[in-house]
């Protein structure tokens, strides 16, 4: 494959060889300017559809990310909206999508296959607006067969230190799954009062920053360590549009046992801890 090849090819994105063994090799890879301001606007009227908290019945799918599941909508943080494609159907298929798509095929296999999607958006002027240091894969159920991942995420807005860019820590997807416990609740079990399970940073660990243009994209895999700061900035957003690709194989699997990534999945959480050694 020639140069000329690479990059953004109409609805697909051609991952280099470079990029895929950096996929492999830090558990993650950035990926500069593969949709257009113009594509972007055209997502940005079903993100802030979302976001603004005008989609009715979506229970705890619509919380925030960075706090408990009673905070009033007034007081969110990280503004999350879980599955937008299952609440409003015509937002399948859009051109960031099918690029993610792309993507993916190229970096976990030609089945790769959605798992779910995510609108988030860190307000302004929140510092608590953080992402606790966590793995994907910590947030499953036990039995998964195939965990390998593709999690595709595309700024909306410029992300910088000062709004709360992603951060990673590069190669501990090879170290294995830590334990994972959640952030609000009164015990290790406890994922009543909120979505969202941390781990600790050890001593010589060292993350590094990922910051993004619009319309840039970041992949990683479920076990890199990863998380992002609040954002201190006085006026601007940190909006973040997520596709995660699974094999078709595992999809099937989480769908068999009634998981869909919904915080609103009566799946035993103490699974995904049961995972964990609790």
């Amino acid at each position: 494959m020639n140069d000329e090849q690479l990059g953004r090819c109409g609805d697909d994105y051609i991952v280099s060889s470079e990029e895929k063994l950096a996929y492999e090799k830090n558990g993650y890879i950035t990926l500069r300017n593969v949709l257009t301001d113009a594509e972007i606007e055209g997502i940005e009227r079903d993100f802030e559809y979302f976001i603004t908290g005008k989609v009715p019945g979506m229970g705890r799918d619509f919380c925030d990310m960075s706090g408990p599941y009673d905070r009033k909508f007034e007081d969110f943080a990280l503004v999350n909206a879980m599955l937008p494609r299952k609440y409003k159907p015509d937002v399948a298929n859009n051109i960031y999508e099918k690029l993610s798509a792309s993507i993916s095929r190229q970096l976990i296999g030609d089945d790769a296959t959605l798992d779910y999607d995510q609108f988030l958006a860190k307000r302004p002027n929140r510092p608590d607006a953080k992402f606790t240091l966590h793995q994907d894969l910590g947030y499953w159920p036990t039995g998964t067969p195939d965990t390998i991942t593709a999690t595709c995420s595309l700024a909306v807005d410029d992300a910088n230190s000062e709004n709360g860019c992603l951060y990673v820590i590069p190669g501990s997807h090879k170290k294995g799954l830590r334990v994972h416990k959640p952030v609000h609740g009164k015990s290790s079990a406890d994922r009543d009062s909120s979505h969202i399970l941390g781990v600790e940073l050890l001593d010589g660990e060292a993350l590094i920053e990922l910051p993004l243009n619009r319309g840039d994209i970041t992949v990683h895999n479920e076990l890199i360590l990863h998380g992002s700061g609040g954002n201190r900035s006085e006026s601007s957003w940190r909006r973040t549009y997520i596709t995660a690709f699974r094999s078709k194989a595992c999809v099937e699997y989480e769908r068999q046992i009634g998981f869909t990534h919904s915080h609103n999945d009566k799946v035993n959480w103490g699974t995904h801890l049961g995972a964990l050694g609790k």
